[in-house]
């Protein structure tokens, strides 16, 4: 297929993906995006490969998968245009996903969606055979990863690479950070995963030291049996409430990482602000784990200081004499255990 024929596939496609799932109603609404795609085919026939992605990425974040899924396709070729493979079987995958989900709902294809549906199987075909592919495996904690000088992206993916030696980073730039070198022939597939890290253990709290309790043993006087506590209850009323207001924070912090996660799986998220959160989430989630941590140990610390308040207390015999002065009555108390 000669280049002028390729463009002038491109631009009629483009304009039929913005009608797809539209009713006529809506015809008016989509005639923005109409606009931006032939600004982005101006682009793309100008060789901007790059600015033509951009603008067709940003109409298809808007649209959705389900919406723009036709132009899916024209992205997977303007990916392929510009040499990155892992974006471009994304994108013709993300399209067949889709086409295969409207034939199972017994939807009517057009035949050019039949036509773009045989390219996409048969590209993908080719792209298995002439590429290695290196799947990120998710760890433990799930961790940023980098393969070569690509953009980094949270594990969990596949990636189309040239065969021969390429260089896996999991967490760059972090203290974490883990280099791997992986081989990976044409049409192999290796799975690589970060170390897994165990989730540090709470520390134990100290036990309380003991209060002392002075006596003053005196003869010939009455006495009762009082209960010693080894320190003031004061000690844990305040330890319960901060143990109580120590739960908001990790409530908190999971609920920011979830939040980036949102975000970023969400339809309408631009690709720049995926990149964002991918490199903001592994922060989050430890301190999601920092914060539960801390929560937890003041928690086994309140309940050990509870444990030893009523575990450790002591009975002890108070002796109670009074002797009368001149013009004055003096109470004298000692105890003894």
């Amino acid at each position: 297929m000669s280049i002028r024929r390729r463009f002038e596939r491109l631009a009629a496609m483009g304009l039929a993906c913005l009608a797809v799932g539209s009713s006529a109603s809506a015809s008016d609404d989509l005639e923005p995006y109409r606009h931006r795609f032939r600004q982005g085919m101006e682009k793309y026939k100008a060789g901007a490969i790059a600015e033509a992605i951009r603008a067709w990425s940003a109409i298809y974040d808007e649209l959705g998968p389900k919406r723009g899924y036709r132009l899916s396709f024209d992205l997977a070729r303007a990916y392929e245009a510009s040499s990155e493979t892992s974006r471009a079987a994304e994108r013709y995958q993300s399209f067949l996903d889709e086409v295969a989900a409207r034939r199972a709902a017994s939807e009517t294809l057009d035949p050019i969606v039949e036509r773009e549906e045989e390219e996409s199987e048969r590209r993908m075909a080719e792209l298995k055979l002439e590429s290695g592919r290196i799947r990120i495996l998710p760890g433990t904690p799930s961790a940023v990863t980098r393969i070569d000088s690509a953009d980094p992206r949270l594990g969990g993916f596949v990636s189309y690479v040239v065969p021969g030696d390429h260089v896996v980073v999991f967490a760059p730039g972090s203290a974490a950070e883990e280099r791997r070198e992986v081989r990976v022939e044409a049409g192999e597939m290796v799975d690589v995963s970060p170390t897994a890290r165990p989730e540090p253990s709470p520390t134990p709290p100290a036990p309380p030291a003991l209060v002392p309790v002075v006596t003053r043993p005196e003869p010939d006087k009455a006495s009762r049996i009082e209960t010693q506590r080894p320190f003031s209850p004061v000690v844990i009323y305040v330890a319960v409430g901060i143990s109580g207001a120590s739960v908001l924070v990790p409530i908190l912090a999971y609920a920011h990482a979830y939040s980036l996660i949102d975000t970023h799986n969400a339809g309408t998220t631009a690709n720049s602000e995926r990149r964002v959160i991918e490199a903001e989430y592994p922060g989050a989630r430890v301190e999601a784990y920092a914060t539960l941590a801390a929560s937890i140990t003041l928690a086994a610390a309140t309940g050990a200081l509870v444990a030893y308040y009523f575990g450790g207390s002591k009975e002890r015999e108070v002796q109670v004499g009074a002797a009368l002065l001149p013009g004055r009555v003096a109470a004298d108390v000692s105890v003894a255990f």
